[in-house]
């Protein structure tokens, strides 16, 4: 592995630890100001809606900008919006500020719109296309692991330090995540010609709808952003006292066991990596069927620990599947054309699982929380019936001509 590629991996964990600190400061401050649930889940759907939108235009930036600055300046503006935001609140409270507050909430998730596809583009520039498994697994781990320790560090911070103080401590990250990020080198990426707006902001959406093995993946992206609604809260909570009959605190060992799933998978991936390098066909049909099978004895379970299990079990098999999936997008599509790729696959995602949010709770308040579950694992049934009847494709390297 390069210096660069920790580099990248150092700044995106400062800038991810900095990101669950900065959550935990807006919910706590939305709702002492608001006393209403209300304006709290709008800031998860402000989230949802600025990084749609902002996934939607990063073609015009990509086309225009390094992969290098996009990530390092987007950081670097999110940096001096939350001083902006830290001064103003340290100096005059949140009262006056709560209109604007949502305003900064977009302007930030919209620049992370833009950064996300920069820095998953940016990773096979950074190391060998045979380290490509492990270097991906490197980077789940430790996300998975700040997502594991950050939110019950966050939760006992916000105690301590109140929401203002988490800010201070937000901007300190951020900008060590800049100042990290901004020490990647020695990788060489081709210049190209700027494309007219309307046509950059489509190259990534042709290559996913008329490459094959692209567009297999995408289905499989797609009915997997479905299924995935129904691990949110929204959906957990009502589950947990219909369903399993328990008290809110086991969503606190629901989300435990996703997590430690999805990091262990991550170390699976860093010491198995040859292994998943010439078996990832077979990997990735066999972590999407139990992606099947556990979602829907999940929803069919009526035992608490098994639940905990079961969705643990869960989270290995999305990471290994997902290992799968982006390791051969990156192997298969070059350079910026592989940034606009990851913009559209956001713009897909982002749509998608906002509006099944939607219709998930709807079902679960219309029909029964059972069939939200059963609803998930017929999605995900569906994506491996579209990856057994995909032929296998060349591995033909997507090119800037397309």
């Amino acid at each position: 592995m390069t210096k660069s590629f920790y580099s990248l991996a150092y700044g995106q964990s400062f800038a991810n630890l900095g990101d669950v600190f900065y959550i935990v400061a807006l919910i706590s401050t939305v709702y002492n100001v608001t006393n209403s649930m209300f304006f709290v889940a709008l800031v998860p759907f402000c989230n949802t809606m600025a990084g749609f939108l902002s996934s939607f235009l990063a073609p015009l930036f990509i086309d225009r900008y390094r992969l290098k600055h996009l990530l390092v300046y987007s950081q670097l503006s999110k940096t001096i919006l939350i001083l902006v935001l830290s001064i103003y609140s340290t100096l005059h409270g949140y009262n006056h500020l709560f209109p604007v507050l949502f305003i900064l909430i977009f302007l930030i998730a919209s620049l992370d719109g833009v950064a996300n596809p920069a820095s998953s583009a940016l990773l096979p520039q950074l190391v060998k296309e045979e380290h490509l498994v492990k270097a991906n697994s490197i980077l789940s781990s430790l996300y998975q692991g700040i997502q594991l320790g950050g939110w019950a560090i966050g939760g006992v911070a916000a105690g301590v330090l109140h929401a203002n103080g988490l800010l201070w401590f937000t901007l300190i990250l951020y900008g060590i995540s800049t100042i990290v990020m901004s020490g990647i080198r020695n990788f060489q990426e081709h210049e190209m010609t700027p494309a007219p707006s309307r046509q950059s902001m489509w190259e990534g959406w042709r290559v996913i709808l008329h490459q094959k093995q692209m567009r297999t993946f995408h289905l499989l992206i797609f009915f997997n952003s479905i299924a995935n609604t129904v691990w949110v809260s929204a959906i957990l909570y009502p589950f947990l006292q219909e369903r399993l009959h328990v008290g809110s605190q086991w969503w606190s060992y629901l989300n435990v066991s996703m997590l430690m799933g999805l990091t262990l998978a991550g170390f699976i991936g860093m010491k198995y990596s040859e292994f998943i390098e010439t078996k990832h066909t077979l990997l990735l049909i066999g972590t999407t069927g139990i992606i099947v099978v556990t979602t829907l004895s999940f929803g069919l379970n009526q035992l608490p620990i098994i639940a905990v299990i079961i969705i643990g079990l869960n989270g290995v098999a999305q990471e290994l599947q997902s290992l799968c999936i982006h390791t051969t997008i990156q192997r298969l599509v070059k350079e910026k054309l592989l940034a606009k790729v990851y913009a559209a696959q956001g713009s897909l995602v982002m749509l998608t699982f906002g509006l099944s949010t939607v219709l998930m709770g709807l079902i679960g308040d219309h029909i029964h929380i059972v069939a939200v579950y059963l609803l998930a694992g017929v999605s995900v049934g569906s994506s491996l019936v579209v990856l057994l009847l995909s032929q296998r494709s060349a591995n033909k390297i997507i090119d800037l001509e397309l």
